[in-house]
């Protein structure tokens, strides 16, 4: 019989804060050696293979097939029902992550950067396209993309604050994180489409004019500065901060889809019912919801206090589509849900696009 610790122990009672802090540690331990190998060799592999150069007009079919190899192997992240099989999928997930890089600098190729195409650029296009453009590492002025060489204490640091997003996304991108089926279709959702919204963004960027310059002692301590102010001390207690409850709006967004067809099979009822019971939200909470998904009262849900969130914003997104790909099929009602629900998040209809579209 296998025996928990009182430390572990003290972890799966608070679930979605430990796997937090093991995925954090574990990500940023692994970034640092896989942005070292794609920088390496991806740029033998164009040394030796100079007629796969791609240009500019190969750059949506490399988008499209790292966002396809991502959604493909997220497919079985999951495997371990529960958060915690986020944490035994760290190889899986930093695979993601080694994909994106190359991606990112497949991108820059297309785009004639081989002289600029430096490790500092890679991770500047990667974080820069995730939201998180305020590191000090790089600056956009005007019409051309400024980054830094920094010290290497500097670039771990800013990989820590990298591996933090990534498992802030992955957590908020999976409510369903809980039911073995879903849970895989979200997970390939979710890389399918982060991976797609990347690329984007990182053709955006590589069009520009890209400058390299070496950041002296004071922009390595401004960096520093910079990053540790956005990295959590293990030892501070933040402020309850008043604000929606996202967990509570997510569930009844997907109670809200189940009923879009005006019909609730028995497994569908399973489902919710799952995810309900393993939320964190109070008895009182969860009986509201069981009792709402057999209510002839149509459920309604304010999408608009996503919209200045984009990490609650993608989760939503993401379990939306993947509970209504759950029985490979994707009905008309379940879209022109998803559909109304992304605009009113402040979502393109790209955007929306590409998650419906996802494995």
């Amino acid at each position: 019989m296998t025996t928990t610790n009182p430390t572990e122990q003290a972890d799966l009672d608070k679930p979605e804060t430990g796997m937090s802090e093991k995925l954090q540690a574990q990500l940023a331990e692994k970034l640092m050696e896989i942005i070292e190998s794609v920088a390496s060799a991806r740029g033998v592999y164009y040394l030796d293979n100079p007629d796969q150069l791609p240009n500019p007009d190969n750059v949506p079919d490399i988008i499209s097939s790292y966002a396809t190899k991502n959604a493909l192997i997220s497919g079985g992240v999951s495997l371990i029902p529960g958060p915690w099989g986020m944490v035994a999928a760290i190889p899986e997930i930093s695979l993601l992550i080694h994909n994106q890089l190359m991606m990112i600098y497949d991108i820059a190729m297309a785009h004639g950067k081989k002289s600029v195409l430096t490790k500092e650029l890679l991770v500047g296009v990667l974080i820069s396209s995730m939201g998180m453009g305020a590191t000090g590492l790089i600056i956009l002025h005007g019409g051309e993309f400024i980054v830094k060489r920094v010290a290497l204490r500097v670039m771990q640091q800013i990989v820590t604050l990298l591996a933090g997003k990534v498992t802030q996304q992955m957590l908020k991108a999976m409510i369903s994180k809980w039911l073995p089926i879903v849970g895989a279709a979200a997970m390939a959702t979710w890389a399918n489409y982060s991976t797609k919204q990347i690329g984007k963004k990182a053709n955006a960027l590589l069009q520009m004019n890209v400058k390299i310059i070496d950041a002296d002692e004071n922009d390595n301590a401004l960096t520093t500065a910079v990053v540790e102010a956005a990295l959590p001390s293990p030892h501070e207690t933040k402020p309850t901060v008043s604000g929606p409850n996202f967990t509570l709006l997510k569930v009844q967004g997907l109670i809200g889809l189940l009923k879009a067809d005006k019909i609730i099979h028995p497994e569908e009822r399973g489902y919710i019912q799952t995810i309900i019971e393993k939320a964190q939200l109070s008895a009182a909470e969860k009986d509201a919801l069981t009792s709402q998904i057999d209510s002839d009262i149509k459920s309604t849900v304010d999408f608009a206090l996503y919209a200045n969130d984009n990490d609650e914003v993608i989760g939503m997104l993401v379990d939306l589509v993947a509970l209504a790909k759950r029985d490979g099929e994707f009905h008309f009602a379940e879209k022109m849900y998803i559909k109304q629900a992304g605009k009113l998040m402040g979502l393109t209809e790209s955007d929306i696009q590409d998650a419906c579209s996802s494995a």
